[in-house]
């Protein structure tokens, strides 16, 4: 999601509910595509390992494991940020022109404080409903599928240390768009090292 901290006196164009829905399947159809492309193109991968045993086929499959469960789980987390904000009644339209994940503008000045924590946490229930999908859902019997559950562990790790204090502080009356920045000038890319490190734990312990 992309935070719109413009202030209320802010002139802002009337909501154009027909135009949104068509953002919004345009949207859909571009992240189905990408999705449905990431995961055939680790399976041909995965299968390919498998049934030849070689290891440029093993080595492919390793790399489009990571491919694969970044893109899937970015998409998710995007996704599920977005349901967040419109289970709740969030004012956030999908954005004109997208721009990589990022598919809807939340308008900080036109929502409670609960619709923005709403919409935050739907970033990682998505990323961890991912994990427990992949998990049950993968047999687990080749490194590439024990990697591709990795990486999207590791990111589910990411987000979260990342977000979740924020949400913690704004459910006790911090401002969102200050403690957004606090918290990305406080932990630079300790999320990520930390993701990367779990991820990589679980690997080796599935493997």
């Amino acid at each position: 999601m992309k935070e719109d901290f413009a202030t209320e006196a802010q002139i802002t164009p009337p909501f154009d509910r027909s135009k949104d829905r068509a953002r919004l399947q345009r949207v859909a159809i571009r992240h189905g595509g990408t999705l449905l492309a990431a995961i055939t193109l680790w399976g041909a991968a995965d299968y390919w390992a498998t049934g030849s045993g070689l290891w440029l086929a093993e080595t492919v499959a390793l790399f489009n494991a990571v491919f694969a469960g970044t893109m899937i789980a970015f998409l998710l987390h995007e996704w599920g940020h977005f349901t967040g904000a419109r289970l709740s009644g969030s004012f956030a339209p999908v954005m004109k022109e997208p721009v990589s994940f990022f598919m809807f503008s939340f308008k900080e000045h036109r929502n409670t404080q609960g619709q923005f924590i709403a919409m935050s946490l739907g970033g990682p229930v998505a990323n961890w409903l991912l994990v427990i999908v992949l998990f049950f859902g993968l047999p687990l019997d080749t490194w590439s599928q024990c990697l591709i559950l990795a990486t999207g562990f590791a990111i589910a790790v990411s987000v979260s240390v990342f977000e979740l204090p924020i949400i913690n502080q704004v459910m006790y009356g911090a401002e969102p768009a200050e403690t957004i920045k606090q918290r990305q000038a406080e932990v630079g890319n300790f999320p990520r090292t930390v993701g990367i490190l779990a991820g990589a734990a679980l690997w080796l312990m599935v493997i």
